[in-house]
């Protein structure tokens, strides 16, 4: 049995020469008018609306208009399925997917069809059955219990702890603009967050909360997402840490895959050596110094960082100019080493190192362009 998708309250009517609104005693002709209304020009839907809010039933036609900012609407929409639904090309179960509907996203309602409801959510518009939503009252209902609190990460490099203060461990380490849900509520300026299966606290002062609501992706967002979810796994799989802790390294079966490894996909395993030398961030520099943990000039940092994953570089910065195959700045991947006139440090993408930059600053993140850029080396 069709669910029927009905507004309650009325039926919006403009006809030539009488535009009717239910609930009120209006009622224009262009032949006549009364005193207790004012004339309105039947001259199309939009310019009686524009006349008619300088009335008073105004309130009577806020009850068809698509409202507020919140997203409690009339065309909002809520999947109504247990994993995830097609979104199809076409109002039939023959045509193309071109996305899907997952069991907690929201939708737009376009069109309401025969069996078939048209919806745009997130960048994938398209026909799912109309059974797989809830709409009308039902999606105003629920509305709250699809709604979503989120954390989006102003720092560079922003660490997840095991409680609530920068005494307690840190479990592991997110990145600026990345985006997570909050799991719980707030306390005292801290938000719990899941990274990974790890449950942890962020600090307040490095993140920006909104209130969302999730939607579907289309068929390429998702093969992209399942790309960078199977590059994560491998990077999981090789051994490389991901708990985040100052001094952490790769066990030495970790190495020895590293130096087995298949070094077709350097933006993957970059990214490995990358999130690796974030975890020393803050710690100091030490002019000809080579310990992660108790200090390393620029060229002593990198070469220490690489050596963890079987990679043996020069000592000095000169001497790296030279190492692995040149690539320019616009090719520039995560991990590879970028050489200033008398330094270097580890490109992280977005146009971002990180190095041991001096004794005030200590190891950090900067403006990969800070000066001129002498050389790009790839040692993947």
């Amino acid at each position: 049995m069709e669910k029927p998708h009905t507004k309650a309250g009325g039926i919006l009517f403009a006809a030539a020469g009488m535009f009717l609104i239910p609930g009120s005693v209006l009622e224009v002709s262009a032949a006549e008018k009364t005193e207790q209304q004012p004339f309105i020009q039947a001259s199309g839907i939009e310019s009686v609306l524009e006349k008619c809010y300088e009335t008073e039933v105004k309130e009577n036609i806020n009850l068809y208009l698509v409202p507020t900012e919140e997203g409690e609407y009339w065309n909002m929409a809520f999947s109504d399925t247990e994993e995830f639904t097609y979104i199809r090309s076409a109002p039939n179960n023959d045509s193309d997917w071109v996305g899907k509907l997952y069991q907690d996203s929201a939708a737009q309602v376009l069109e309401y069809l025969d069996g078939w409801t048209k919806i745009r959510s997130g960048s994938v518009e398209g026909y799912v059955p109309e059974d797989a939503l809830f709409t009308g009252s039902e999606a105003q209902a629920r509305a709250d219990g699809y709604k979503k609190d989120n954390v989006t990460v102003t720092a560079y490099v922003l660490n997840v702890r095991e409680g609530r203060g920068t005494d307690t461990d840190i479990l592991t380490q997110i990145k600026k603009d990345e985006v997570y849900e909050v799991t719980g509520e707030a306390i005292d300026g801290w938000y719990p967050v899941n990274i990974e299966g790890k449950s942890g606290w962020v600090s307040g002062e490095y993140v920006i909360e909104e209130t969302s609501y999730s939607y579907g992706e289309t068929k390429e967002e998702e093969e992209q997402r399942l790309l960078e979810e199977k590059a994560k796994k491998q990077q999981a799989d090789a051994g490389y840490s991901t708990d985040g802790r100052y001094g952490t390294r790769p066990t030495g079966i970790a190495v020895q895959r590293r130096q087995n490894a298949d070094l077709s996909a350097p933006d993957t395993m970059g990214q490995a050596v990358v999130d690796y030398a974030c975890q020393f961030i803050g710690n100091p520099y030490v002019w000809g110094g080579t310990s992660l943990t108790d200090g390393a000039d620029c060229s002593g940092f990198v070469q220490s960082v690489y050596a963890q994953f079987g990679v043996s570089l020069p000592r000095t910065t000169y001497d790296m100019v030279n190492s692995g195959y040149a690539v320019s700045y616009e090719e520039a991947l995560p991990g590879d080493l970028i050489l200033y006139d008398g330094h270097v440090g580890l490109y992280m993408g977005d146009g971002t190192i990180v190095n041991a930059m001096n004794e005030t600053d200590g190891i950090g993140i900067c403006s990969a362009t800070y000066t001129d850029i002498i050389a790009v080396r790839r040692v993947l």
